[in-house]
């Protein structure tokens, strides 16, 4: 297997100081960190990918190696991406998270909460007009025992003993050491001899939270809106709430299908109307009555074109088209009459 080009990974040439290598990992974490980019498959592997190019490539002597045209063709990353706690870290943190940098707790870290997603399932109607709507869901809050403290009062900090009051857990991964937040004090380097009973000294709990959301005119199956500081409050409210994140999803419509910005509904015409032709109505999604002339031999599977009759183009002012599929209708429960009329219409040549 051909070894990984860390350099197009992280978008430098292999000639990068290692500030050019910093700042262009920086950039990556920030475009895909996890917390950006909530269920984002693509991006979490991006995101893994940086990660493990910068292990490299940001220690001197393991980018030599890798540089090496004898060892280099055989070069393996020892990175371990379980090794970390990325989602709870912000850039800064991921930075010095690497090679033992920066493994002072100062006690004042800063948090983010998670965002959340919800899938909202909306009618076509309610995407082709717009609509509000007030959304209840549960969330991580501030806990109203302790304040979002953690501590019950006058409880006493006292040193984490997971993480010996570093905040930080050091792993030997290969040729260096890794270093993830401590998961028992969240990084905070300390813990309360009397933590709130409610919270278990976290700061948070989970409550019910609502919020007004507008779907806009020509929203569409996949569309996500984002509520900022709407998601999960973070450790014992040091930071910033995290977003939420609403993805919209189409309810089936017993009359229309989408495509695109089209709509296609079917169009039900008796078959000697086919035969002779005739003028028909159709309804258009908001209710428009239209009028349509079917010419004389029309053949099941027609299509009639609508045009800006369709849904809303999200971001402009215009719209897509209605198509209309024709369908013929054959008639049922024919009597002793009609079938005498048809059996001597079967042998004329038109009719063959």
């Amino acid at each position: 297997m051909a070894k990984k080009n860390y350099y197009d990974i992280l978008g430098v040439s292999k000639t990068a100081t290692q500030d050019e290598i910093k700042k262009a990992y920086r950039k990556i974490c920030l475009k895909f960190h996890p917390d950006k980019n909530p269920g984002d498959k693509n991006a979490e592997e991006k995101f893994k990918e940086a990660a493990e190019a910068y292990s490299v490539l940001g220690d001197e002597e393991k980018r030599k190696e890798y540089d090496n045209p004898i060892s280099g063709d055989n070069f393996k990353s020892d990175f371990n991406y379980s090794d970390f706690n990325f989602s709870h870290m912000n850039v800064d943190e991921i930075l010095n998270s690497f090679f033992n940098r920066g493994t002072k707790n100062t006690g004042n870290i800063s948090y983010r909460g998670a965002s959340k997603k919800i899938r909202l399932h909306v009618t076509l109607e309610e995407m082709y007009n717009g609509v509000s709507k007030i959304l209840k869901f549960i969330r991580k809050d501030k806990c109203d025992e302790c304040g979002g403290n953690g501590s019950k009062a006058p409880s006493k900090k006292k040193k984490c003993p997971v993480c010996g009051g570093t905040g930080k857990m050091f792993n030997a991964s290969g040729f260096f050491q890794t270093i993830s937040t401590c998961s028992h004090c969240n990084g905070s380097g300390y813990v309360f001899s009397e933590p709130c009973k409610k919270c278990g000294g976290n700061g948070i709990v989970e409550q019910e939270k609502s919020i007004t959301i507008d779907i806009p005119k020509g929203a569409f199956q996949g569309m996500q809106l984002t509520a900022h500081k709407y998601g999960d409050a973070p450790y014992r409210m040091k930071g910033e709430y995290g977003d939420l994140v609403i993805e919209i999803l189409e309810k089936p419509n017993d009359k229309f299908k989408r495509e695109g910005n089209d709509l296609i509904t079917e169009i039900e015409v008796p078959v000697i109307d086919a035969i002779l032709g005739c003028n028909i109505n159709v309804l258009t999604i908001d209710g428009k009555k239209l009028s349509a002339k079917i010419a004389p031999g029309t053949n099941d599977g027609y299509m009639l074109r609508f045009k800006g009759c369709g849904m809303p183009i999200y971001g402009s002012n215009s719209y897509g088209n209605m198509i209309g599929v024709i369908k013929l209708k054959m008639p049922k429960n024919l009597n002793k009459k009609e079938i005498e009329l048809l059996d001597q219409l079967r042998n004329n040549e038109n009719f063959k």
